[in-house]
């Protein structure tokens, strides 16, 4: 049994650690996850930042010129290369500035178009007043068309009329609540058509690096650099976080309490064969007294000896009110695990209940009992008589036990203005360890120097007074300094016989 227990030790332990490394491993790629998913909106979020600063750009009031274009396909283009290579020519044209002649029923448009198809690129070479042309070789992939160019021409013509300014882009950001740390513009060696993400950092705090191209014919983009936050995405995990941590927290706990339940049963099941043990050790005593007077009864030689007679029988009688009150501790312990213990309670003196206890005290030999009851007055207590007499008596008995070879004991009582009536018990024993004094009223617990020093007893004596004195709804607290004594301190309420 003790191996198999181990085993299931060590099983439950295993399962723990691993439900926690596989739910750690879980939730670990649900924040990724998560994770990959807010660095996607976070990117999109940039994007339409980028393509807001182009739209407020090309909102703005622009100078009176006019653009014409001309795209056509490189002339070393290659018949069996899938890569497309285009010449972009743009004209720009000042209409309030040019030194051409404009017929008059021709508007600059019209004329700006006209000029354009009808002029090579050796006519061109030389620019009138008032126009500009601009030229571009790039490369699209086969299969992209002509959309990519477009809007490549697009964002140059805009970029031409207001240049990109890092101060307006930050703004449209801030307005997005995204906080970047930086805003640079660089100039690439080659075309960039599509804006880029890089992410770096580590994985508790990561930052983005996102490129777009303001223009694409120059290759000029912009680069933002913004922390990515984890409060967001912890936020969007609350939810499955939460639950995921309950859930493991109770089934940890369901394990543990497994674990501690074994353990307490062990623990039962080891102070029950204690008791028994100890139980058959103090029956033995008593049953060799009542064996012993029946044996002396039977001997008619002995019986005429009246001294040992006298001392024959108070000793058996003492053996058989010790054996009588082990038996209704049992019982009343017993019968308070189903419901509480009834009390025939009365009006009596508690200073003579006291001197009656303290008679009825069995002292070993060699030890010198002092027992004084300190208290002055007599009190009229309204109580269960014969249990305040078993409390006393336990409580007594107990310092006369744990003690040395002098004792003494000291016997107070008051009853006070709340209607509370106080009993203190205090002796000069061998105290009781600190490491004992949670168990002191544990059932069949007894500590090991009481074992040690072979005192007898069942470890039901102090159990018993704490479930008599919460039967009258009374409280029983106790002081002990280990190597100086121990003070038993108990409240009753009293009732005037109203209960």
């Amino acid at each position: 049994m003790e191996r198999r227990i181990k085993f299931i030790y060590g099983l439950t332990i295993c399962a723990i650690v691993a439900y926690t490394l596989v739910q750690g491993y879980w939730l670990y790629s649900r924040y990724q996850l998560s994770l990959e998913e807010y660095k996607s909106e976070l990117y999109d979020t940039i994007i339409a930042c980028f393509e807001e600063d182009i739209a407020v750009r090309k909102a703005l009031p622009s100078s009176p010129r006019l653009y014409g274009n001309r795209f056509r396909k490189a002339h070393n283009q290659k018949d069996d290369d899938k890569t497309e290579a285009w010449t972009c020519e743009i004209i720009a044209f000042d209409t309030l500035h040019h030194s051409l002649v404009i017929p008059k029923d021709v508007d600059a448009p019209t004329y700006l178009l006209e000029f354009i198809a009808n002029h090579g690129d050796t006519q061109l070479s030389e620019m009138p007043d008032g126009m500009e042309r601009f030229e571009f070789t790039c490369e699209n992939k086969e299969g992209a068309g002509t959309d990519l160019l477009l809007e490549a021409l697009d964002r140059f013509i805009v970029d031409l009329q207001h240049p990109f300014q890092k101060e307006r882009l930050d703004s449209i950001l801030r307005s997005r609540d995204i906080d970047t740390q930086s805003i640079t513009t660089t100039k690439a060696d080659t075309m960039i058509w599509q804006p880029s993400i890089q992410i770096d950092g580590s994985i508790w705090q990561p930052f983005m690096l996102v490129s777009y191209p303001y223009d694409i014919f120059e290759g000029q983009e912009v680069v933002v650099t913004t922390a990515i936050s984890i409060s967001p995405v912890i936020r969007r995990m609350a939810y499955t976080l939460l639950m995921q941590i309950l859930l493991s927290f109770i089934l940890i706990f369901c394990l543990f309490y497994q674990i501690l339940t074994i353990r307490k049963q062990r623990h039962i099941e080891a102070i029950r064969q204690e008791f028994l043990h100890t139980m058959i050790h103090e029956l033995k005593r008593p049953i060799s007294t009542l064996k012993m007077c029946v044996s002396f009864m039977g001997n008619e030689r002995m019986m005429e000896d009246e001294e040992s007679k006298k001392r024959i029988l108070a000793s058996s009688h003492n053996e058989l009110d010790n054996l009588t009150s082990y038996f209704s501790k049992l019982r009343d312990i017993t019968f308070s695990d189903s419901t509480e213990i009834p009390l025939v309670k009365s009006r009596f003196s508690l200073r003579s209940l006291i001197e009656e206890c303290i008679g009825k005290q069995n002292i070993p030999s060699g030890k010198g009992v002092k027992m004084d009851v300190v208290a002055v007055n007599d009190v009229e207590v309204w109580a269960d008589r014969m249990h305040i007499g078993n409390i006393i008596c336990n409580l007594l008995e107990n310092a006369v036990k744990y003690s040395r070879d002098e004792v003494a004991i000291r016997i107070d009582y008051q009853l006070n203005t709340n209607r509370l009536l106080k009993i203190c018990v205090e002796d000069n024993g061998i105290g009781i360890a600190r490491a004992d004094q949670r168990y002191v009223f544990d059932k069949f617990y007894r500590s090991e120097s009481a074992k040690d020093k072979a005192i007898p007893g069942i470890g039901l004596g102090l159990c018993y007074v704490k479930l008599l004195v919460e039967a009258h709804r009374g409280t029983i607290t106790f002081e002990s300094t280990e190597g100086q004594g121990t003070t038993f301190t108990i409240i009753i309420p009293q009732t005037d016989g109203k209960d």
